[in-house]
This record gives C-alpha cells, sequence and structure tokens, in this order.
C-alpha cells in the first residue's frame, strides 16, 4: 500500500507543497529516494534509518522507495528528514497504528539527528505562513523552532524534540503537545525604541526637513558633502524617524531571516526597521543575494526600510549596477544555473558621498585641491541611470561651530516622527486595497490615479522639465516626492509648492557633469 505524507518547501518566499510517497519491493534491502533531491537529501537515508533504529524501529530487509511529489521542483535542506521517516515509519508499522490522524491532515517538518532528536531548520516561517494561505491548520514541527511559529494567527502547533513522540503517538495513542494560541504582536510593536535621535544633531535643518520627506514616502536619498559634516549621523538617525513595523510588516520581513537562519529565541521576530550597513568592500552576491542555495542577502535583509551605503563612491561601479534593478522593482532576483528565486527588496536607499577625492569640491570654507579630471573620475563611478534611480539628492555642507555648540532647540526624533506618521496614514488610507503602502512604489500606470497637480503646478513642472531635459523617470520620482511633501502637509491636491521643494531635493550642482 502506497502511503502519503506532505511537508512543503519554498522557493525564494513561495511556498510549494511536497508529498512523500512511500511503497515497498521484494528486493536488495535499501531506500532509495527519488523525485529531483539534493545531495543533502539523498544522504538523509543514513541518518533517518539510524534515527530509526535509536527510536526502536527496525527496518524489515525490504527495497523502500521515496518518491518526492512533484517531480519537477527540486528539493533541498534537511526540512525533509522527519516527513520521511513518518513516512517509512507507517509503512513499517502499517498493522499496528492506531492513530493517523495527523498523518493524513498534517504537515511535518525538521531534521534527525541519529540519536532520534528533531532539529530545528531554517526558513519555517514562509513555509508554515503558505501552508496556512493554502488551508492548512495542523503543523508538526521541531520545538526549537517554535518561537518564530507562535505569532501566527489561526493554526495548531505541535512541537516534537524527538522521534520516540512520533512512535508513541502513531501506535500507542498518546497525546502531543498542541498549541493553538498564538502569541499577540502587540507588546512587541510597544517595545519600539530609538537608538539614534535628531535632537542630538544640532542645526541641518533642511536635512531634517529632507529626512522627514525620504521616511514619510519611502524614498531614496543620497547625502553629498564635505567630510565631517554629518552625512553618516543623519543617516543613521533616519532610522529613528521611521514608524514601527505593521504585524503584517513584521511577518514579512521576519520570513527573509528565517530562511537564512537569523531567528532565534532571544530574535524571534524582526520588530524594527532594518538597518543595514554595507561596507564598500562587499561582492555583488552579498549584495543581491545568490551563493549555492540562492539565499537572500543585502537588498532583502534590509526589505521594510533601510540599506545604506556609506562612501558611495569606494564601491566598485558594477557592484552598484547591480541595484539598479531592485531599486526599480522592489524584488531581488537571482538566476542560476541551479535555477532562478526572486525575493522581496522593498528598500530605501540612503547613500553618503564626498564630492571628490579630497572631498572639498564646492566647500564654502575649505579649497578643493582635485584637479577637474580627477573629480569627473571620482563622481563617475555613479553612473547616470542609477542616480536618476535616487528620488533625493541633498547637499550637506558643514554646520557652523557656533550652531554646534549653542543652539538648544533642535527638532527631536520624537517630533518628526509625529509628521512621518501622519503623512503614512494618509498613504495607508489611500491606497487600502492594493499592494502599494507608500508614495515610492507608485509605477507609472498608476501615477495619474493618485496624483492629481493643479493647474499652475502642472505648467511649473512642463516648463521646468523642458529647460532641464529631464527623464521621464525622473518626472515621475519628482511627482512621487511632490505627492509626499502635499501628504505630510495634508493636501489632497498638489500645488505648485509642493513641486517647487521637490525640485529642490534634486540638487546635482554638485555633480560635473551638471556643469
Amino acid at each position: 500500500m502506497i502511503h502519503k505524507i506532505k511537508t512543503y518547501t519554498i522557493n525564494g518566499l513561495i511556498g510549494n507543497e511536497i508529498t512523500i510517497e512511500i511503497g515497498t519491493s521484494k528486493s536488495l534491502p535499501t531506500i532509495e529516494v527519488i523525485g529531483l533531491p539534493d545531495a543533502i537529501i539523498r544522504e538523509s537515508k543514513e541518518r533517518i534509518r539510524v534515527a530509526l533504529r535509536n527510536s526502536g524501529i527496525e527496518i524489515p530487509n525490504r527495497k523502500f522507495i521515496l518518491n518526492l511529489s512533484p517531480s519537477d521542483i527540486r528539493k533541498t535542506g534537511t526540512s525533509f528528514d522527519l516527513p520521511m521517516s513518518v513516512a517509512l515509519l507507517w509503512s513499517i508499522m502499517e498493522d499496528k497504528a492506531t492513530n493517523v490522524s495527523l498523518l493524513e491532515n498534517g504537515l511535518f517538518f525538521g531534521e534527525l539527528g541519529l540519536d532520534g532528536q528533531i532539529k530545528r531548520i531554517d526558513g519555517l516561517l514562509p513555509m508554515v505562513i503558505a501552508a496556512k494561505k493554502a488551508g492548512y491548520m495542523d503543523f508538526i514541527v521541531p520545538s526549537e523552532n517554535l518561537y518564530e511559529l507562535e505569532y501566527i494567527e489561526g493554526i495548531r502547533l505541535y512541537p516534537v524534540d524527538h522521534f520516540v513522540e512520533l512512535v508513541e503517538y502513531f501506535c500507542n495513542n498518546w497525546e502531543l503537545k498542541l498549541i493553538q494560541d498564538h502569541k499577540s504582536l502587540q507588546h512587541i510593536l510597544e517595545s519600539y525604541e530609538r537608538e539614534h535621535n535628531f535632537a542630538h544633531i544640532k542645526g541641518h535643518s533642511l536635512a531634517k526637513r529632507a529626512m522627514t520627506i525620504a521616511a514619510s514616502g519611502l524614498h531614496n536619498i543620497l547625502l553629498v558633502g564635505a567630510p565631517g559634516s554629518g552625512k553618516t549621523l543623519l543617516a543613521k538617525a533616519l532610522q529613528s524617524i521611521l514608524p514601527p513595523l505593521q504585524p503584517s510588516e513584521i511577518l514579512e520581513t521576519s520570513q527573509i531571516y528565517s530562511v537564512i537562519g537569523k531567528l532565534n529565541k532571544d530574535m524571534p521576530l524582526i520588530i524594527h526597521r532594518p538597518f543595514r550597513s554595507i561596507h564598500h568592500t562587499a561582492s555583488k552576491i552579498s549584495i543581491i543575494g545568490g551563493g549555492t542555495t540562492l539565499r537572500p542577502w543585502e537588498v532583502s535583509l534590509s526589505h521594510r526600510w533601510i540599506l545604506f551605503l556609506d562612501e558611495l563612491t569606494e564601491f566598485p561601479r558594477e557592484t552598484l549596477e547591480v541595484l539598479r534593478q531592485p531599486i526599480e522593482d522592489h524584488i531581488a532576483t537571482i538566476s542560476r544555473v541551479s535555477g532562478t528565486v526572486s525575493y522581496p527588496a522593498n528598500f530605501m536607499l540612503v547613500g553618503a558621498m564626498n564630492p571628490c577625492k579630497c572631498g572639498y569640491y564646492k566647500d564654502r570654507e575649505k579649497n578643493c585641491i582635485c584637479s577637474m579630471m580627477d573629480i569627473k573620475k571620482y563622481q563617475s563611478k555613479i553612473s547616470w541611470p542609477l542616480l536618476d534611480r535616487i528620488d533625493m539628492i541633498l547637499e550637506i555642507p558643514r554646520e557652523n561651530i557656533d550652531v554646534v555648540l549653542h543652539e538648544h532647540n533642535s527638532e527631536s526624533s520624537e517630533d518628526l516622527s509625529e509628521q512621518v506618521l501622519k503623512a503614512r496614514n494618509i498613504q495607508i488610507k489611500r491606497y487600502e486595497g492594493t499592494n502599494i503602502t507608500n508614495n515610492a512604489q507608485l509605477s507609472a500606470k498608476n501615477i495619474k490615479t493618485y496624483i492629481q497637480l493643479d493647474l499652475e503646478a502642472e505648467e511649473f513642472l512642463k516648463s521646468s522639465s523642458r529647460k532641464l531635459v529631464l527623464s521621464t523617470r525622473v518626472v515621475h520620482r519628482i511627482l512621487k516626492l511632490s505627492r509626499t511633501i502635499a501628504d505630510l502637509h495634508a493636501c489632497e491636491k498638489i500645488s505648485i509648492q509642493h513641486i517647487a521643494e521637490a525640485f529642490q531635493y534634486r540638487n546635482k550642482t554638485m555633480f560635473m557633469e551638471n556643469e
């Protein structure tokens, strides 16, 4: 008789149901695994054999064939150990089976140790979420993975530590531990704390205004200025005015971290907006993702919100170019010989750079010692198409020493975050029922639907775009930026003031190509 045990696997974050079918025949005693398994799964038959023996189950001298269906999906990882072991147990102990309800209706996940211990696996959170969407309710999972699943509503979890527990359940009607009351995310949201604060940054009122706009609409921003002008400090403080993650965003972001094994008991979910700072020596794969297992990396780990690139011009140009596609599509697509996967990558790109090699090009207090050729060569590491994908290009001048020492009424992160939250709530209400969550996500096809200009603003945009010879992409980004500025003022229609301010944040005068 053919027995079937079900589990799930993921391609990126897309779930696929896998059925483990087991059949036997009178042949040389062995365990064969078919259905496009990887090397790890093919090795698992030896782990299973020893684990079953140490759990009191003797495998008969027969040939067992485990088929992982459907056979056209590549199966990877150790999460198939437990479902294959359960299928084998069912086939061996068929005559002694007294309880098969979970075997028929549940999903099994887990890696087996040689002693029968059931170990944690990576990527379980997206598997369970995908299976829940498909209608599954019962999940038999490693106890060590329980911390990341307890916040999912409407499912029944059966955490197990040892394979003996399943043997006793299957043959002797033992009860498995059941958890069906999920934990609330509310106390996690209330634990949000600010590490940096704009109140500690003196002056830079224009930069703070720009940061507030960027945070409100998830707009990419590039900070250009001399060494010591405060670019990095402003970028780090940006995190302090972002609104806390919503419950749906927490689970969405945490799935990515689950895939690479970054969740643990101390950090069961990602509750703060990710701030990923990349060193300029990082490779293309470490930024976009990939490797033999096609795992996500920095652009996906910064999903919801900040990917920070300090000293932008120190990055090789070919490394920066890989950012163009995820910036535009909010998806990181990784293609290798072993397959193609896509991960969400809806991040805010924050870059910081000096305007030239010495750092003092166009500085008001110190003369630049670079030649025009040196400046052009230095700035050419950032391509014009990449600059076109950045919504705000902001010059950060060095602040006057009197302001640094004596300013007392600097706006705090608490003040700015209130403005951001009001603008974000307007966007949430406007885009309710769509896949859009912020103004920066607006595509060309829905700009007309959500962005309305008064006649004066439209004429100003047309004349300015012709004069500056702006590309369609840049015009769209100015419109989206204007939409966010209008939201900060609670205005439904975009006026000339909003458009003019948006143009102010497209300052490319620090770049030689504009001269």
